[in-house]
């Protein structure tokens, strides 16, 4: 093994000279240390002709001293040590091959618990209104999406109850008039054999309840109609979810009311929470706070389809085989209609040919709830650390290798030492540059050094 051969390796030689004639002392045997790690030193190390200084004492250290003191030093500063005769190896970095280990393996386990979690977790989204309940289980959900493992004894049961939502909306600035600020929802949450509790829920912000995470994903308006049919029976009351087609919460939603008589009954809405007329004398909204809010209805009549055991849409009306009796009339439509019902809350509206009424009790705040199970979550963020530790051990950590080597030559003693990186070490001049220093300082010889790179 020759030093010359090897990249990036730095060699630095001092002498120490012992006068003329007198042998150094030498101090006990030395066998091999009991650290294996370390590779032998280089045979030889091709010095350049240095001058020799004398030390100033007659017999300072002998070789096997320098070695002995040499590796205690070596073993002080972290290195694993192996003397062989004259001269001492050592190396240390080791646990930059542990971070790499750690790094691949931390990695590979970043795979297999998101793989597990996706089959064994599920996420579903559910739209509910201001004073209704959300009951986590699968007839409950609007959308439902199961890992592969999935059983239905993993739902956990517990409620949700949407109390109050609350809207802020800029109103100072002209050019962000309107724009959301925040979003909250008051709700109160009860699990199963505990008590109900009130919270919170904000966007970004998920309340965890039952082994799941629920987000705050969108809200809008839910138009709160009473329907009576043609025999002045109550046929439809509830809150209808309408979705938001614009910044100003201009929204589009669909009533269907299959049990009026004498005629089953379909309806598509459009919700202004702050109504104001165009030129053309059409509604528009533009803000989306509900300062003067109306609800306009184009209504047909005829068979919905219900009955046909095709699913269909809430949010979308089939008109094929309905007859339009309150709505705008098509271009070049010669068929007389009824203007379409424009309502305010509070008012009703009777339908033509007796097909009943329809009032507008109000407006309500709806939410769109995402729920997201994921059991791997807490063994993905510790993969995630290890990544990241294992990657800072590997990127820092220098792995690298030293000798000392002491040779006896005929103007007296002179040693050697070396250093070679494993990869990148921008350090490793300097360290062996201390290296000696300290050792020669702890011999107590002068540092007098013929000190250069040897490149391959």
């Amino acid at each position: 093994m020759v030093l010359g051969r090897l990249p990036a390796a730095l060699r630095l030689a001092d002498r120490l000279h012992h006068p003329a004639g007198e042998a150094p002392p030498r101090g006990p045997a030395l066998g091999a240390a009991e650290d294996p790690g370390a590779a032998d030193a280089p045979r030889r190390i091709p010095v350049a002709p240095a001058e020799a200084r004398p030390c100033g004492r007659k017999a300072p250290a002998s070789a096997e001293i320098a070695i002995s003191t040499a590796r205690a030093q070596l073993r002080r500063a972290g290195y694993r040590t192996k003397v062989y005769g004259d001269s001492v190896s050592a190396e240390r970095g080791y646990l930059r091959e542990t971070g790499n280990l750690v790094f691949h393996i931390a990695l590979l386990g970043v795979l297999i618990t998101v793989g597990i979690g996706g089959g064994f977790g599920y996420t579903g989204q559910r739209v509910v209104v201001e004073g209704q309940t959300f009951s986590n289980n699968l007839g409950s959900y609007d959308s439902f999406n199961p890992g592969r493992f999935f059983r239905d004894t993993n739902l956990v049961p517990y409620n949700i109850k949407i109390d109050k939502f609350t809207a802020k909306y800029e109103t100072k600035i002209a050019d962000a008039l309107g724009t959301p600020i925040d979003y909250q929802a008051d709700v109160t949450e009860q699990v199963q054999g505990k008590t109900a509790k009130s919270t919170k829920l904000r966007v970004n912000d998920p309340l965890e309840i039952g082994g799941t995470q629920v987000y705050l994903l969108g809200n809008g308006y839910a138009v709160d109609v009473t329907v009576r049919d043609g025999q002045g029976n109550i046929a439809f009351k509830d809150s209808v979810p309408f979705l938001p087609q614009d910044s100003n919460l201009t929204s589009l939603g669909v009533i269907k009311v299959p049990d009026a008589l004498p005629t089953q009954l379909g309806m598509i809405g459009f919700f202004y929470p702050s109504a104001t007329s165009l030129g053309t004398g059409a509604l528009t909204s533009n803000y989306p706070d509900t300062i003067n809010p109306k609800l306009t209805l184009d209504v047909y009549s005829g068979n919905l389809g219900l009955n046909d055991g095709v699913p269909r849409s809430v949010y979308n009306l089939d008109l094929d085989g309905l007859k339009p009796i309150a709505s705008t009339p098509k271009a070049g439509s010669a068929q007389p209609l009824e203007a379409p019902l424009v309502l305010k809350p509070g008012q009703t509206a009777t339908l033509p040919d007796g097909l009943g009424s329809v009032q507008f009790n109000g407006v309500k705040r709806f939410v769109s709830l995402d729920v997201h199970h994921d059991p791997s979550q807490v063994y993905v963020l510790v993969f995630a650390i290890l990544i990241v530790l294992g990657l800072l051990t590997g990127l820092f950590v220098p792995r690298r290798r030293v000798w000392v080597k002491a040779v006896q030559g005929d103007d007296g003693l002179r040693l050697e030492y070396a250093g070679l990186a494993r990869g990148e070490d921008p350090t490793l001049e300097r360290a062996v540059d201390d290296l000696a220093k300290k050792h020669l300082s702890t011999l107590g010889s002068p540092v007098s050094s013929d000190r250069r790179k040897v490149s391959s």
